[in-house]
Formats: structure tokens, C-alpha cells, sequence
């Protein structure tokens, strides 16, 4: 005989969400018109809710549909036995739609992330304590410091995809988020904007789109416009270790760190 220790998962929800984007450059390309988004809402029979979010697209939505007997009836505190039963019964299922080999693993990673980031909610929610308490060795700060994401941005003009002109709204910001912007000056303006609009204090530059040299010009603009600032620049693994190990030399006063500046090489 067993008793209940916990509220009991009741119902499970997977909504799709979608919203305009910009033309924002990478190494993959440029973003879509639309970002796309799964979200997972739980509740639990002490009328608490949980919620986790997946990026978009058909396989997370059906891999996170079909977890949902396996979710409901289950204890919050018995996360990890959930997320594992929902992880193993992924494991046969066909995720390779697209061909993308290794990509589709992460397809499942994502969805069961999802699942967990709900949970961990609800959980938290049952204990009352922040979700940061039940993470690795707890809650460390009252507060953190958000960046502003910056990057290189496409001429829209030159593709049918219904890219938005402009945001509804008055500040400068929404409109120089959907304009090009392919070089330092660019960059640097909408850093402006965007700390004038949010307060960001720190930013970092997607790059992995112009050559090495000329990502790192618009880091130094960066520095030099923000002098107080943390810069710091993500390739996407775009550039060579040689070639990484150039770029970043003497750059200690002006780059914070370089996420991601090189992948696997000779591979």
C-alpha cells in the first residue's frame, strides 16, 4: 500500500504557437518570416500549472501528443520516472523525417525537454521554492544580467517571404529590426535601439554570416560604443581553430569570450 506524496499530474496540453521574425542572419541561413514554438501547459489536481516550451515543428508536436498518456495520473514528484518513460518510448519511434541523421536526435531531446521544464514547475510550485532551488546546488543570485542577442540582418526586399516592414510601435527599435543591417554601423545602431528600448548593458553578436575579420570589426565598434560593456561574439563554430586563435588574439580588453568559435575539424 502506497500514499500519495505529491499532487497528481491531471491534464496535458501542446500548443502550437507562431509569431513574425525578422530576416536575422546565421551560419544555417537567415530566420524564417515566422518563429515557431511548442508549449506545454500542465496542471496537477492541487490546481497548479506548469509550463515548458520546445522549438516548433510537426515531430516535437506529435513526440509530445503522444506523451501525453504516459504523463497523465503520473505524481510531480516522481519527474524523473515520467521523463524517462517518455524518453525510452521515443527511442523506437521513426524521427529521421527529413533525413537529417544526428539532428533528428535532437528533435527528442527537445521534446522531452519540454515535458521537463513543466514538471520541474509544477514541482516547484508544490514545494514552494523557485525552480533554480531544485537545479544542480540551488539558487546562487538574486538576480542576473540580460544581454541583448544582436545580429546581421538580410535585405528583405529581395525575397517573397512575408517579412513584417516594421512592429506597431513609435521607438526607432521596431522599425530597425526588420531593416538591413550588414555591417558594423548597422550592428552598432541597433545596439542603441535596442538598450534605449530594453536597458540592455551587455550584447552579444551572432556571427558565423561575414568573414571572421569583419565580425570582429563590428565587436571592436561594439566596444567602442559601449565601453562598459560585456561583448561577446557566437560563430556557430564557423571559423577555423587556426583561424579562431588569430581572430580572438589581443582582444582581451575588448571581447568578453567567443561562444562557440570553432567545430570539429577534419571530421
Amino acid at each position: 500500500m502506497t500514499t500519495q506524496s505529491s499532487p497528481v499530474i491531471t491534464d496535458m496540453k501542446v500548443i502550437p504557437v507562431a509569431g513574425h521574425d525578422s530576416m536575422l542572419l546565421n551560419i544555417g541561413g537567415a530566420h524564417n518570416a515566422y518563429f515557431t514554438r511548442n508549449i506545454v501547459v500542465l496542471t496537477d489536481n492541487a490546481g497548479h500549472t506548469g509550463i515548458g516550451e520546445a522549438p516548433g515543428g510537426e515531430v516535437i508536436y506529435q513526440t509530445l501528443v503522444e506523451a501525453i498518456p504516459m504523463v497523465l495520473g503520473q505524481e510531480v514528484a516522481r519527474l524523473n520516472k515520467v521523463v524517462q518513460q517518455v524518453h525510452k518510448g521515443n527511442q523506437a519511434a521513426d524521427f529521421d523525417t527529413f533525413g537529417k541523421g544526428a539532428w533528428t536526435f535532437e528533435l527528442r531531446v527537445n521534446a522531452v525537454a519540454a515535458l521537463e521544464a513543466a514538471l520541474l514547475d509544477l514541482l516547484g510550485k508544490a514545494l514552494n521554492v523557485p525552480v533554480c532551488e531544485l537545479l544542480g546546488p540551488g539558487k546562487q543570485r538574486e538576480a542576473i544580467t540580460v544581454l541583448g542577442y544582436l545580429f546581421y540582418i538580410g535585405d528583405r526586399t529581395k525575397t517573397d517571404l512575408p517579412y513584417l516592414e516594421n512592429t506597431p510601435g513609435n521607438h526607432e527599435w521596431y522599425q530597425l529590426r526588420h531593416q538591413k543591417a550588414m555591417n558594423s554601423e548597422a550592428v552598432v545602431r541597433l545596439a542603441e535601439a535596442s538598450q534605449d528600448r530594453y536597458g540592455f548593458k551587455d550584447f552579444k553578436l551572432k556571427g558565423g554570416v561575414l568573414p571572421g575579420e569583419q565580425e570582429i570589426d563590428t565587436v571592436r565598434a561594439l566596444k567602442k560604443s559601449f565601453p562598459d560593456a560585456r561583448i561577446t561574439v557566437d560563430p556557430n563554430g564557423a571559423w577555423l581553430l587556426d583561424e579562431a586563435i588569430s581572430l580572438c588574439k589581443g582582444l582581451n580588453d575588448v571581447l568578453t569570450y567567443a561562444e562557440d568559435p570553432c567545430g570539429a575539424e577534419q571530421g
